[in-house]
């Protein structure tokens, strides 16, 4: 009996250690899966206007831009992004003949075939653990009977 309370005990604590670590392992998948790219020195006019990036913006999601501003330091918001010409539409106040910077993230396993699909499918396999573990101590904390289930 004193056996499956451990079993019991020692699995919600191992639970609550997996909680506990999860957002940090899910920002660190999202780390591995992109890296920082910065283009500065664009030649900003009016807003709206349209940039082209020099690298795929990662998952062609606009909220993958970081920061976007001009070279006195006003803000600019990503609108849109069309990714067949990876051209950014940009809005915000700026200044006349400035240039800008917009930092946004890359897909970094581009180079690494399935690497991206691996990587994507790692935030399944930890919440699968986390069930895995909860179940493995319920199952542990009452008991089989044996020759009933195993």
């Amino acid at each position: 009996m004193l056996q499956r309370i451990v079993a019991l005990f020692v699995g919600i604590i191992l639970f609550i250690v997996l909680l506990a670590f999860m957002p940090s392992v899910l920002d660190s998948i999202h780390d591995a899966q992109v890296d920082s790219q910065t283009d500065a020195g664009l030649a900003c006019t009016e807003t709206p206007m349209d940039v082209v990036l020099t690298e795929d913006l990662w998952k062609a999601n606009i909220n993958s831009v970081t920061s976007a501003f001009d070279d006195q330091d006003n803000v600019l918001t990503a609108t849109a992004y069309v990714e067949a010409t990876k051209t950014l539409t940009v809005t915000g106040w700026v200044t006349p003949a400035t240039t800008c910077t917009i930092i946004y993230e890359t897909d970094a396993l581009v180079d690494f075939m399935g690497a991206g699909l691996v990587m994507g499918l790692m935030p399944l396999g930890y919440i699968a653990a986390l069930i895995i573990t909860i179940g493995g101590s319920i199952w542990g904390g009452i008991g089989v009977r044996r020759g009933v289930i195993g």
